[in-house]
């Protein structure tokens, strides 16, 4: 059925709220794996976006604020960020959202009878996925966390639904503490224990890529030490993507803990010569900087074993996310992988995906209402092939996932 300009809208809408969605990246993980498992209306509070907004706009020290426990915390945050103050930033708003998609009224509530509420309407992450109409995502898995690893071996989840990624940042940032726990793990020789420990994490988890975070200061790693050459030979021979999350600067404020990393700039020279380098591995590929946009997509036209993936951390934000997507779609058409969530608390899918979702609506309007000023027929179909290429099927067809 062809699509007219008058109907455009509503075929759009409909597709776009009912297509399930692969999220590529996220901190989540399956109920089996205990404490890892953040479920909740405290825990969504707890967020560290959350609370670096708290201790810049409040007089609350760091230090004060981490001595209380996570009740106190997330009342907290709640009474400076939504009571005290107008909830306008992203990350209020992500709050906001879920609490209305939960018809929870938030007027004149106390802070105790809004989380009795909430927690009364949402009891498992089978809630959240329907939600949301995740389908599945990839987990982030730190084989280097020897208790999160022994998971793996204690613990059955719906591996259809949780795919496993190995998380490779501490291989960089203690490579002697990590290497020591490869050794322990493993009988193999010193030069190759950390492979054989990185095959024995692959034949437990069955990843769908590895994945390191690294920065202007760390990237020429990735291209000179043998240990990552060895990895990158490794990968290769299974198939298995890294993906590459660049220009995060660690600790910029360390009494803020995880709340208190900062953004720098990375030279994407570096990231021209590890695709041509190894040409047979594969690369996810985004950017923490608004300044690398431009020039990362333009080499996601020049290597067909990089793929743009996502609107990270502070990226992800609307009136940014707007102008990328923009520039991603002019120059690469739909051949990229547009959004994932980066949850840490299953809620968040919630929001960070009805977010998107109502970003690239009026995008993927325009563009379509275009073509068909251009004469070029647009179909229900083709529109159902472009959003389940951009909420699925491009990251998994990159993936190898069937």
């Amino acid at each position: 059925m062809n699509v007219t300009i008058d109907n455009l809208p509503d075929k759009l809408f409909n597709s776009i709220n009912s297509t399930p969605i692969f999220d590529l990246h996220t901190h989540l993980f399956p109920p089996t794996h205990k404490s890892y498992f953040l479920l909740g209306f405290k825990n969504l509070l707890n967020y560290h976006y959350l609370i670096a907004e708290l201790l810049i706009a409040s007089n609350i020290d760091s230090s004060t604020f981490y001595s209380y426990n996570d009740d106190q915390k997330a009342s907290l945050v709640w009474s400076e960020l939504f009571v005290k103050r107008t909830p306008v930033s992203e990350a209020c708003a992500g709050v906001l959202t879920i609490l209305k998609q939960l018809n929870i009224e938030i007027n004149n509530k106390s802070f105790a009878l809004v989380c009795d509420e909430y927690d009364q309407k949402i009891h498992s992450d089978k809630n959240i996925l329907e939600l949301s109409n995740v389908s599945s995502l990839v987990m982030t898995n730190n084989p280097f966390d020897l208790d999160e690893w022994s998971l793996f071996n204690n613990s059955d989840w719906d591996k259809k639904i949780y795919f496993a990624s190995l998380r490779l940042d501490d291989l960089i940032l203690d490579y002697e503490e990590s290497l020591k726990k490869a050794k322990d793990q493993t009988s193999g020789s010193e030069e190759n224990n950390v492979i054989a420990y990185l095959e024995k994490c692959y034949l437990q988890s069955s990843p769908v890529y590895a994945a390191v975070s690294i920065n202007i200061d760390t990237f020429n790693i990735l291209l000179e030490d043998s240990t990552w050459k060895n990895i990158l030979q490794w990968s290769q021979s299974k198939n298995l993507p890294l993906s590459l999350m660049l220009g995060a600067k660690r600790a910029v404020n360390k009494d803020f803990g995880l709340a208190g990393d900062g953004i720098g700039d990375i030279n994407l020279k570096e990231l021209s010569n590890l695709c041509n380098s190894f040409p047979k591995n594969k690369f996810l590929v985004t950017c923490l900087s608004l300044n690398d946009q431009h020039e990362l997509t333009v080499l996601a036209r020049k290597h067909p074993n990089l793929r743009i993936f996502g609107f990270w951390w502070f990226m992800n934000q609307p009136s940014i996310i707007k102008q990328i997507l923009k520039m991603r779609i002019d120059m690469l058409g739909f051949s990229f992988i547009p959004q994932h969530s980066d949850a840490r608390v299953s809620d968040q899918l919630i929001y960070k995906w009805t977010h998107f979702k109502k970003i690239l609506y009026p995008v993927l309007l325009e563009y379509y209402q275009d073509l068909v000023d251009k004469n070029f027929l647009i179909s229900e179909k083709i529109i159902q092939r472009d959003v389940h290429n951009l909420f699925s099927a491009n990251a998994k067809n990159f993936l190898d996932i069937n």
